[in-house]
């Protein structure tokens, strides 16, 4: 089985910290995203950051967005 790609989702906002992940606004949805799953090219790092978020699929489908 090879490697999924990852999925983007654009317009992300971060609403929240707890140390080690981010609540973010991923259109009508909160999800919390734990930092280390944020891959390269994800442009969100901190609470009032807007833009793109990059995780695996797997974490996509975990918390229901994919």
């Amino acid at each position: 089985m090879g490697a999924q790609l990852p999925v983007h989702f654009s317009g992300v906002e971060v609403i929240g910290d707890s140390g080690t992940a981010l609540l973010c606004m991923i259109g009508e949805r909160q999800v919390w995203v734990p930092v280390l799953e944020m891959k390269y090219g994800s442009q969100v790092a901190k609470v009032g950051d807007r833009g793109k978020l990059v995780i695996s699929r797997w974490l996509a489908e975990q918390v229901g967005l994919h």
